[in-house]
């Protein structure tokens, strides 16, 4: 094709099944909005397992056909990625299953460096000419501190070596932390990730606090890979220094009962609130001043992407994806050094500037969601297929 809008492309979306919460799930659930606005026919491949049953919805409701497989997910595995890699029985059925449906293009969802093999390798068995992966998070940059990390590092290299595929990185950093570990694939490519317009809107807010105390929120899964609890520290020492804020975290997870304990030994009752889950979060993003997230690692976060988009102040740490929206939002601020006493001094000073009434202009937040909108994302993703000329590299169309 040569035109600069696809004619009606099928493409096929594979989850790596990964979790029930997980952003790379929702990334595909945009994604095949997006795709179908631009006139694309969308299948999603998900896994029988229950857990999947809530994207199974989503990805209906946005406009995908849903294929139901009985497939392992990486988690499901002992061994994990060496089990994938030589699960032959996996891969036929996934290669069959795509052969049947002839799709124009692949897209398979990895989260990670280790994720998704099994699936990709499936697809590329079955013929397709136009594979390619999203990956998430590389996870490369500290592979040899882990559980026999050199083997692991020496057999994946192996694997990407042995199969060609258009592999995508959601953020610049992304790229430069796989392409400094791994030799291959070659060339990679950078499309940034996106939100709808839904996401973006002012919610009618749920008043948890009726006062104009600054309110600093977070909103995500309570996991080690968050970095919640070193958050959650330097809140209670600002405090302690005389910054006045309460605190309110929004989502869930398996280090819920450590925060809660830290928070009601350490921090004034009522200045805090955990709301779990919910199916409407923006209603409650409405009530933060002040957005944090301090992730030892990330691909490119819709959560702070989402918290942008509505010209919220953020105070974010040093990770992929941060330098996107960086040069792009001048109301997201980046924290000096991970340091604690370091990291009081710069929430101290983001409170003070909120005092100061500084705010994006509108002018501003409409140019940072023009960008981070899912047009932009599938239209790149569908160049990326080569489905639409040509394809995207870090340094824009080739």
């Amino acid at each position: 094709m040569s035109s600069s809008e696809p004619d009606r492309p099928i493409i096929l979306l594979v989850s790596s099944n990964s979790s029930g919460r997980g952003g790379g799930e929702k990334y595909l659930v945009y994604l095949t909005a997006a795709l179908r606005e631009l006139g694309s026919k969308v299948h999603a491949l998900v896994s029988t397992a229950e857990y999947m049953n809530v994207w199974d919805l989503e990805l209906e409701a946005a406009g995908a056909a849903v294929h139901r497989l009985d497939l392992k997910s990486l988690a499901q595995r002992p061994l994990r990625f060496f089990q994938s890699i030589t699960d032959y029985a996996q891969i036929r059925r996934i290669a069959r299953f795509c052969k049947d449906l002839r799709p124009d293009g692949i897209v398979v969802n990895q989260q990670y460096d280790e994720d998704g093999l099994d699936y990709l390798a499936g697809a590329l068995a079955s013929g397709c000419k136009n594979v390619c992966g999203v990956m998430h998070l590389p996870m490369t940059a500290k592979k040899h501190e882990r559980f026999l990390g050199r083997f692991r590092g020496i057999v994946l290299k192996s694997w990407y070596e042995r199969h060609a595929y258009s592999l995508i990185l959601v953020s610049k950093g992304a790229q430069r932390e796989f392409e400094k570990y791994y030799p291959k694939p070659r060339p990679t490519y950078v499309v940034n990730s996106a939100i709808p317009v839904e996401r973006r809107a002012q919610a009618p807010k749920r008043v948890i606090w009726s006062d104009d105390v600054p309110v600093i929120g977070f909103i995500g899964q309570f996991v080690p890979q968050k970095n919640l609890m070193f958050l959650i520290e330097g809140w209670v020492a600002a405090l302690r220094s005389g910054s006045r804020s309460r605190l309110l975290l929004i989502g869930d997870g398996p280090q819920r009962a450590d925060i809660e304990r830290y928070l009601e030994a350490n921090a004034p009752s009522g200045s805090w609130s955990i709301t779990g889950w919910k199916e409407r979060p923006e209603e409650y993003a409405g009530n933060i001043d002040l957005f944090l997230l301090l992730s030892h690692f990330e691909g490119l976060s819709l959560s702070l992407l989402e918290a942008a988009s509505k010209g919220i102040p953020c105070l974010i740490a040093d990770f992929n994806g941060a330098e996107e929206v960086l040069e792009r939002a001048p109301w997201v601020s980046q924290t000096s050094s991970m340091d604690l006493t370091r990291y009081v001094a710069d929430l101290s000073l983001a409170l003070a500037s909120l005092n100061e009434g500084k705010s994006a202009s509108q002018a501003q937040v409409s140019q940072f969601n023009n960008y981070f909108s899912p047009r932009r994302m599938a239209l790149e993703m569908l160049k990326t297929l080569r489905l639409v000329d040509p394809p995207i590299t870090a340094k824009g169309i080739v």
